[in-house]
């Protein structure tokens, strides 16, 4: 394989980067679909024990655990298209988010937690917390939180691109700043916005984590999650997923693969559509408030405007009626979807209150920003009028 040259004017746009991977099809290897190479274990040939025998293990190809060439060949796409040096891809984005946590805090020091956090993640942290990994919260809505969390000795940052689901905004600049400051690392769950839509390491974050399965992978068809950033940084993070075994297969691989092409088309598409959905539920009077960074209600608006290279594809917003009105809302619906995750082509929506957040209480919720009667539209490409269309009706 060859690499592709840059264009004219020098780096490529987003989306041509999108369906072109790094390393070119070529006499050698002529085929344009990626090879999924399902080999469990690899001939250990001169090459192969020269990197072994210097440690280089995540550099050689040894056993499918450690790496694999679909697996390698993704990763290097994928670090491309979010302006990494590297990559490590998992089986699933907590996998991921588990060994980023694992292998990028500093020991010793407490892990400074945003607590508007996917609940997943905020399980895995209480989880670790009988390890004794200690998680200080702080809010984005006021970083003076995050500067006394980082006063507390916190030696890691961990925080949303833009929060699940109440769709605030992170100044990742100002987070940054902070935590350079107290030498601190910054990690940036960016699986809301895709590269398409945010690239976190060019505003001087350490790490970027991703759900895989949700924007990048598109077709709701596959489990996956990554890590990317400075290669050096990320050789803990490969080894805990060398321990763990969260490694990605590479048939899931090749799906990726093939939903990345599109990435920027995707985004592009729901994107519009999220703003039509928001438009139309910001004027419906069933509707007690709605949360997208477009809106210029919303609190974030000019911080999206400057961070966010186009507009989030999920819509948050709150029946009038509360928690009450969420199901028959849901059994009402025609077009979009009742099901967890997002990113995918079709329309999901997902009530936290029953779903990601059920496991806390109602005051918990309230307090992350999650009233009653939260619902969360993750827009797909289907055409915004019948989108719009089936949301009202579904309001009853």
């Amino acid at each position: 394989m060859t690499p592709s040259p840059a264009g004219p004017g020098g780096r490529r746009h987003l989306r041509t980067r999108c369906v072109h991977r790094p390393a070119r099809p070529d006499a050698a290897r002529p085929g344009l679909s990626l090879p999924i190479d399902r080999s469990s274990t690899f001939l250990q040939d001169d090459a192969a024990r020269e990197l072994t025998d210097a440690g280089r293990w995540d550099e050689a190809l040894v056993y499918a655990r450690y790496g694999s060439p679909t697996v390698e060949a993704v990763q290097d796409h994928l670090a491309d298209l979010e302006g990494a040096q590297r990559a490590v891809l998992f089986g699933s984005g907590m996998a991921a988010i588990h060994a980023a946590l694992l292998g990028l805090r500093q020991p010793g020091r407490p892990v400074a937690v945003a607590r508007e956090l996917y609940g997943g993640t905020a399980d895995l942290l209480t989880a670790l917390g009988e390890f004794g990994i200690e998680a200080v919260p702080f809010s984005v809505y006021d970083l003076t939180s995050l500067s006394s969390a980082l006063e507390q000795g916190a030696g890691l940052v961990w925080l949303e691109t833009v929060s699940n689901p109440t769709l605030r905004v992170a100044d990742l600049p100002a987070v940054v700043e902070r935590a350079r400051a107290a030498a601190a690392r910054v990690v940036v769950d960016s699986t809301f916005t895709s590269p398409a839509l945010c690239r976190p390491l060019a505003h001087g974050v350490d790490a970027v984590v991703h759900s895989a399965t949700k924007l990048l992978g598109g077709h709701s068809d596959l489990l996956a999650g990554a890590v990317l950033g400075e290669a050096h940084l990320l050789d803990p993070v490969w080894t805990w997923r060398k321990r763990a075994g969260g490694s990605l297969d590479p048939q899931a691989a090749w799906l990726l693969e093939r939903g990345l092409a599109t990435l920027a088309l995707r985004a592009e598409a729901a994107g519009r559509g999220a703003v039509a959905v928001a438009e139309a539920l910001a004027n419906d009077p069933r509707v007690a408030w709605v949360s997208h960074p477009s809106l210029p209600s919303h609190p974030d608006h000019a911080l999206a405007a400057d961070l966010l290279e186009g507009p989030v594809p999920l819509v948050a917003f709150a029946l009038r009626e509360g928690d009450a009105g969420l199901r028959p809302f849901a059994d009402r619906l025609r077009v979009a979807l009742d099901a967890p995750s997002l990113g995918g082509v079709e329309t999901l929506v997902s009530l936290p209150a029953f779903m990601s957040h059920a496991a806390l209480s109602p005051a918990e919720r309230v307090a992350v920003g999650i009233g009653p009667g939260t619902v969360r539209v993750a827009v797909g490409i289907e055409d915004p009028r019948d989108l719009v269309e089936d949301l009202l009706q579904a309001l009853g």
